[in-house]
């Protein structure tokens, strides 16, 4: 049995496709296949039942799973600390990130953690939520950053900063000089939202559920930026974490005017997410205090 092997089981466990998985890893899809029959064969039962074109994990496959992750975990872990033991002058970082979190903070700290130590190699993955704590679980990252509380018990939350939810509008737009917002203000208002899959969406609907209000939502897209840049014209408005919101309006030109929206309050916590019982390598803890000190010398104005 091959930690490549291992490599392969994984990553079709979580995409339940061949080609996306074969795609992922940089392989054919030939190679991807012939590298699952030779584990199955080694095995001696079957680890995914074919469906279709897609496949399923077995009760084998189900079985396995958590052992090859944690079999990987304990190679990377051995890795990791060779790196630590070479002063950082090797190695890897792969860190999963919310989308929106991309842009503020963690450039900084990725411009000065390869500063620091050029021969270690970042991986920024832009990610939701949930794979971000599934990904950390499975030991395919080394944190994220993502909202506090996590979701899954088997994380554990470093606090990072939080921020207020904004509305954002064109300069036009009737609300545009307003410096607070109610939630029941938005009433009749067109919006233009992240979809429910989305934890910000979430956090908005059930603000809107507290104040009783149905939201006239008119558009739905997956980019912040987009739905920022819907709001130009002046007839929608969309809502965005307040780092965002203040960066676009703040932007020279930009014809927007960002709102704090309150009553009730809707504020969402960042954390930086690590597994509870995996270690920590001098690389991810290298990165996370200068994240960290990123944060305290922008809220401080620096």
């Amino acid at each position: 049995m091959e930690m490549r092997q291992l490599r392969y089981f994984l990553s079709v466990a979580e995409t339940e496709h061949l080609t996306r998985s074969a795609d992922a890893l940089h392989v054919t899809q030939s190679t991807l296949s012939h590298g699952l029959r030779q584990l199955e064969d080694e095995l001696g039962m079957p680890l995914f039942d074919r469906i279709g074109r897609g496949l399923r994990l077995s009760q084998a496959g189900r079985v396995l799973r958590g052992h090859a992750s944690r079999a990987l975990q304990e190679v990377e872990a051995g890795k990791m600390a060779l790196a630590d033991l070479a002063g950082l002058q090797s190695g890897s970082l792969t860190l999963g990130v919310i989308p929106t979190f991309l842009t503020h903070f963690v450039p900084d700290a990725v411009a000065e953690f390869s500063l620091a130590f050029p021969r270690v190699q970042v991986h920024v993955r832009d990610l939701r939520a949930g794979p971000i704590e599934d990904l950390l679980i499975a030991g395919r990252l080394d944190f994220g950053i993502s909202f506090h509380p996590p979701a899954r018990g088997e994380i554990e939350a470093q606090p990072l900063f939080e921020e207020r939810l904004h509305v954002v509008v064109g300069e036009q737009h009737p609300l545009a000089a307003r410096r607070n917002l109610r939630v029941r203000d938005l009433a009749g208002v067109p919006l233009a939202l992240l979809p429910r899959s989305f934890a910000t969406r979430r956090m908005i609907d059930a603000a809107c559920a507290a104040a009783r209000l149905r939201p006239a939502v008119r558009v739905e897209m997956e980019s912040v930026d987009a739905l920022i840049h819907l709001c130009r014209p002046g007839e929608l408005a969309t809502i965005a974490a307040e780092h965002a919101a203040r960066q676009a309006a703040g932007a020279p030109g930009s014809g927007l005017a960002s709102i704090a929206l309150t009553d009730p309050a809707t504020v969402r916590r960042a954390a930086i997410l690590w597994r509870k019982d995996a270690s920590r390598s001098r690389a991810a803890q290298e990165f996370a205090a200068r994240l960290l000190d990123a944060v305290r010398r922008r809220a401080a104005g620096c």
